[in-house]
């Protein structure tokens, strides 16, 4: 068969009985075959391995009839026949039914970024001419398993039952349990006529739905969608959701990171600059097609919506309108302060003010406001920007710099007047704002202690420590370290003696001590 139509590519063994009767005019053939360890380039290519199929039948007044039986891994099983009309248009009227697994679409499924498990029963009939045959029929499952890995969402307990009538698919029934709770309910139709484009007018339901996206979000939902429009191109999700409960949790640290390096190919061959070329063309391809779907949702959250983390915890509510696409989501309206606060070394201060909105990534954007009275300072402090990474930044009432405002704040006197272990605890209460980021306030609290450097880091047991150091001269570096207990607080000092050769020396709270010589090249 290779011979004839070598991009088939074929596998496995054909065995069996031909027996041809009749005249020259009119033949007659008979046959009984069965081809082991099935096999095409277009089947091994979406995941599917070798089949044992087995088909008899007759040929006879330019009629082919069949009946045949597949098998397979993962208890695939399919009995069907009928017959082909080989004569104009060639009309095909076929019955097949059977259990089809799941794992058959395991590699195109993985392509998506989503696994199923589980299978399908099936019951369908071709009729119609062989190059555009209409399929009616049923197909059905339950107790199947679908997980979106790209979206956090695992779906279990998926059960579906959809007839075809050759024109369009009519959902009488989707629904799953979502692993994270509450479920989703799904009906209405698709067209499967060749070349419409898969259009879709269904109805789905929201049944107190958590959804979880494992780092930033968590929420309760509710509420009534619709999917209209042709699949292929831009279906339009609409409808109204309401968010029962919702909880925003800012990052404690921020996680550890490289910078991305820039690196340049100097007289590239014409292949790699045009392998660069086509990477690039097809990630952008794969950013378009990712944003195939249309937006028109009008969300609600009356209340319980908590964004809490880096000593905030305030609640708000409000309304808010999703248009647009996938890629370019158009978000108008926000969710509003009803309360908060905000914790600092102990020190409480009430949100006045807060709006979160969102931006074109559908990440939260935080804008809080708190206020409190120093003697007769009033201070406001902002936490704005990305909820996975927001910025919080001081200012007062007469105005004074970012350092001395959190001074006033927490001891309620001037940073010039702080104690260095109190100033330590103002880079604490930094560090905790910041997430571990960088921030200016750090700087200006190094410059008051007059040291070289100042960080906060923390141990393997989440525990804070403050690592103070200053150059003595050229060649010595003093650095003293305060961690949560006696044996991290320690002081070392380094000396250069040249070369690349330095002596290390360190003394812990604890009377341990300890010293080496190290050798460094820079290269």
């Amino acid at each position: 068969i290779n011979t004839f139509a070598p991009t088939l590519g074929a596998e496995g063994t054909i065995a069996g009985t031909v027996d041809v009767g009749g005249t020259a005019a009119a033949p007659v053939v008979v046959y009984d075959l069965r081809w082991s360890g099935a096999s095409v380039a277009a089947a091994r290519g979406a995941g599917v391995s070798s089949l044992e199929i087995a088909a008899k039948g007759r040929f006879a007044d330019n009629r082919v009839t069949v009946d045949a039986t597949v098998s397979g891994p993962g208890d695939l099983s399919f009995r069907g026949g009928g017959n082909v009309e080989l004569g104009g248009n060639m009309p095909i009227s076929m019955k097949f039914a059977g259990d089809v697994p799941f794992a058959l679409l395991a590699n195109i499924m993985a392509e998506q970024g989503f696994t199923l498990t589980g299978s399908a029963k099936v019951d369908l009939s071709l009729s119609g001419p062989a190059k555009a045959p209409q399929i009616a029929g049923t197909v059905s499952t339950a107790g199947a398993r679908l997980v979106d890995v790209r979206r956090n969402l695992a779906l279990n307990d998926l059960t579906a039952n959809v007839a075809l009538d050759g024109r369009q698919a009519t959902i009488s029934r989707l629904s799953a349990n979502l692993a994270s709770g509450g479920s989703i309910e799904a009906s209405g139709t698709v067209g499967i006529v060749p070349g419409s484009g898969f259009p879709a007018n269904l109805r789905i339901r929201l049944n107190n739905a958590t959804y979880v996206d494992g780092t930033l979000f968590t929420a309760n939902l509710a509420g009534d969608l619709t999917l209209n429009g042709p699949l292929v191109s831009t279906p339009v999700l609409g409808g109204r959701l309401t968010i029962h409960r919702a909880a925003i949790t800012i990052p404690e640290r921020l996680p550890a990171s490289l910078s991305q390096i820039d690196i340049k190919h100097r007289n590239a061959p014409p292949r790699v600059r045009q392998m660069t070329r086509d990477l690039r063309r097809d990630t952008s391809a794969g950013t378009e097609a990712s944003g195939a779907i249309a937006f028109d949702l009008a969300v609600s959250s009356p209340g319980q919506f908590f964004v809490r983390g880096r000593g905030i915890d305030a609640e708000l509510g409000g309304d808010l309108t999703i248009r647009g696409t996938a890629v370019q989501p158009i978000v108008s309206g926000g969710f509003d302060m009803r309360r908060g606060r905000l914790e600092i070394l102990g020190k409480r201060l009430t949100f006045t003010d807060g709006h979160i909105g969102f931006g074109g990534d559908l990440i939260p954007t935080l804008d809080l406001d708190a206020t409190s009275s120093a003697g007769s300072t009033t201070i406001t402090v902002n936490v704005a920007g990305p909820a996975n990474n927001p910025t919080v930044t001081f200012s007062s009432s007469p105005a004074l710099p970012q350092d001395e405002i959190l001074a006033q704040l927490i001891f309620n006197r001037s940073l010039n007047n702080l104690s260095a272990f109190q100033i330590a605890q103002l880079a604490s209460a930094v560090g905790q704002l910041a997430g571990g980021g960088s921030t200016s306030l750090l700087d200006g609290l190094r410059n008051k202690l007059g040291v070289d450097d100042l960080d906060i880091t923390t141990d393997e047991s989440g525990g804070a420590q403050v690592r103070a150091g200053k150059y003595l001269n050229d060649r010595t570096y003093l650095e003293l370290q305060q961690g949560s207990d006696s044996a991290s607080s320690k002081a070392v000092i380094n000396l250069d003696i040249g070369r690349g050769v330095k002596l290390k020396g360190e003394a812990a709270g604890d009377g341990s001590a300890a010293g080496g010589i190290f050798f460094e090249r820079e290269y």
